[in-house]
C-alpha cells in the first residue's frame, strides 16, 4: 500500500513570479522600482555632504590636504571642543535661537490674525489689500535695508533685539498660507459658535487657532529656519560681540582660521550650526507635512 506525500513546492525565484504577474501589474513594478531607485540616488545626493561634513570635522589637516571621500583613521574630536571655544558658541547660539524664535512667534500672532481677517471677514478693500500683503513678497530685502537701517537707528534700536526681531514680524508669506487653512474651516463652526455667543475674536482664539495648529507649525518652521540661517540682517544690525549670531560668529571663525584653508574646527562649526535646524525638523516634521497639505500649498 503506497502514500501519497505531499511534494515540498520549492520556492520560485523573482523572474518566476514576475513572469507569472499580469501585464498590468508588471508595469506598476517596474515603475515603483524605478521611482524607489531615483529616490535613493537623490536620499543620497541630499544626504552626501552632511556625511562628508561628519567625516572631515574630526579629520586632521593632513587627512583633510589628501582630498577626497576618506575615512579618519585617528578622530580629532578636539576640533569641535576648538570651534565651540573660538565662536562662543553658548552666547551665539542663545542669540540665533533668540532672533529666530522671536521673529517666528511674531509672525505667528500677526500672520494669523490678518490671515482670518482676509478669509472670514467681509469689509471693505480685503482684495486689494490682499494683494498688496501678497506684493510685498515680491520686494527683495536688500532693496529697503537702508531705510530701515535709517529708522532702527532714528529709534535707537540698532545693537539690540528690537532691530532683529520686530522688522521681521509680518510676513505676507505667513498670511497666505495661514489663510489658505482659514477658508477650509466650514461656515457651520463659525455659525454654532455665533449662536453661543462668540465673536470672532473669540471664535479665533478658542476654536480656529487651535484647529490651526499645523498650518502654525509650519509658519513657525519655515520663519525660525529663515531668520536661523540669515546673515546679512545681523551683519548689519548688530555690531557688538554679546549680540552675535551663530552665522556671525561662524564668518568670524573663517576669518580666523585663513580664508581658503579647509580645517576641521571650520568644519566642525558648519556642523554645529547646522544641527539645532535639522533637530527642529525632525520633532516637528509630522506637524510640518500635516499644515502644508491642510492648508492646499502645492
Amino acid at each position: 500500500m503506497t502514500t501519497n506525500r505531499p511534494t515540498a513546492s520549492r520556492p520560485r525565484g523573482f523572474l518566476s513570479h514576475y513572469r507569472q504577474l499580469p501585464p498590468g501589474r508588471r508595469r506598476e513594478m517596474i515603475a515603483s522600482t524605478l521611482v524607489t531607485l531615483i529616490m535613493c540616488v537623490l536620499a543620497f545626493i541630499w544626504l552626501f555632504p552632511f556625511v562628508w561634513s561628519l567625516l572631515t570635522s574630526v579629520m586632521t589637516p593632513a587627512e583633510i590636504g589628501r582630498g577626497g571621500f576618506n575615512l579618519p583613521r585617528n578622530p580629532q574630536f578636539g576640533n569641535y571642543a576648538q570651534a565651540f571655544d573660538r565662536m562662543n558658541y553658548a552666547l551665539s547660539f542663545r542669540n540665533s535661537v533668540f532672533y529666530a524664535a522671536g521673529a517666528a512667534g511674531l509672525q505667528c500672532i500677526t500672520g494669523a490674525l490678518a490671515a482670518y481677517a482676509f478669509a472670514r471677514l467681509e469689509f471693505p478693500g480685503r482684495g486689494v489689500l490682499f494683494m498688496l500683503a501678497l506684493a510685498t513678497l515680491m520686494i527683495p530685502g536688500t532693496v529697503t535695508l537702508t531705510a530701515n537701517f535709517v529708522i532702527l537707528n532714528n529709534l535707537g534700536w540698532l545693537n539690540t533685539f528690537w532691530a532683529l526681531i520686530i522688522p521681521h514680524g509680518a510676513s505676507g508669506f505667513s498670511i497666505f498660507l495661514l489663510r489658505q487653512f482659514f477658508l477650509t474651516l466650514p461656515h457651520e463652526l463659525e455659525d454654532a459658535a455665533k449662536l453661543d455667543g462668540a465673536g470672532p475674536l473669540r471664535f479665533l482664539v478658542y476654536v480656529a487657532l487651535p484647529l490651526a495648529r499645523p498650518a502654525l507649525v509650519t509658519v513657525f518652521i519655515f520663519v525660525f529656519i529663515s531668520a536661523y540661517n540669515d546673515f546679512l540682517w545681523p551683519l548689519i544690525m548688530t555690531s557688538s560681540r554679546n549680540m552675535r549670531v551663530l552665522q556671525i560668529a561662524m564668518e568670524t571663525f573663517r576669518d580666523e582660521m585663513g580664508a581658503g584653508i579647509v580645517q576641521g574646527p571650520l568644519i566642525a562649526g558648519a556642523v554645529l550650526t547646522m544641527i539645532p535646524t535639522i533637530v527642529l525638523f525632525m520633532f516637528m516634521q509630522k506637524a510640518f507635512i500635516r499644515g502644508i497639505t491642510r492648508s492646499g500649498l502645492k
